[in-house]
């Protein structure tokens, strides 16, 4: 959000020092969710279901740009500073395994999936089919499963009171997708202690996570050294 300033200012520096080119899509506030469940009869509102909703915009974006496969990240994170060898990395193997035949590849997960390998070294990523991937920090979609997506979504705003992130599970839990995700992850949350967020710390655990080498903590934007975080999110 452009309110968000701190935000704004990680994630223009995070563009800058990896050469990357975002783009800041429309996102929805609490005050806007709120109103759009009460019109709507929406089963769930404030900041999960204005989370649901800028997701569910840049599905749509994609479709009407006809995008080919996006990028999504939201605006609480921080990356390994050799970002771009890990991604060579994961990607090579994507196309060796699976080609074009994929729907969402999850770069950053708040939380250990039953099918991820046990981790060799932090300075190699390994891809695997993930079976309940959480959380949407960082991952990227095609514009067929972003087709998809966006008609999923859209009903279940009425007939299913879930955050996204739990819905997307549970559709891949059932072959609905094929989901990919990387381990270690090398795009994860800087956490709600040090980044203020909407969402409650104490009900929905911190969702800090480590990093090998953290890029905003080695541009000294991060009080914190991921190094010493835990790997996943603590409830």
């Amino acid at each position: 959000m452009p309110a968000r300033t701190e935000r704004r200012r990680n994630m223009n520096a995070l563009s800058a020092f990896h050469n990357l080119d975002f783009t800041y899509p429309r996102v929805f506030n609490k005050s806007d969710a709120d109103s759009m469940a009460a019109a709507n009869k929406y089963l769930i509102n404030g900041t999960h279901l204005a989370c649901y909703l800028s997701h569910l915009h840049v599905y749509k974006q994609m479709i009407e740009d006809n995008i080919e496969t996006a990028l999504v990240l939201e605006d609480d994170v921080d990356m390994e500073l050799d970002l771009m060898h890990r991604h060579e990395q994961i990607m090579q193997q994507v196309y060796e395994q699976y080609g074009r035949d994929w729907d969402m590849l999850y770069l950053g997960h708040c939380t250990w999936d039953r099918n991820e390998p046990v981790r060799s070294t932090k300075h190699n990523v390994s891809l695997y089919q993930a079976e309940y991937p959480v959380c949407m920090h960082a991952y990227a979609v095609t514009r067929d499963c972003a087709q998809r997506l966006a008609v999923l979504l859209e009903e279940r705003l009425t007939t299913v009171g879930r955050d996204i992130d739990m819905i997307l599970a549970v559709g891949v839990m059932y072959g609905m997708s094929i989901v990919l995700g990387t381990s270690p992850p090398y795009i994860v949350q800087i956490g709600r202690r040090e980044l203020v967020s909407d969402l409650a710390l104490l009900k929905d655990g911190d969702t800090a996570q480590s990093l090998t080498q953290s890029t905003l903590f080695h541009l000294n934007m991060r009080s914190t050294d991921p190094r010493t975080l835990p790997a996943y999110m603590i409830f």
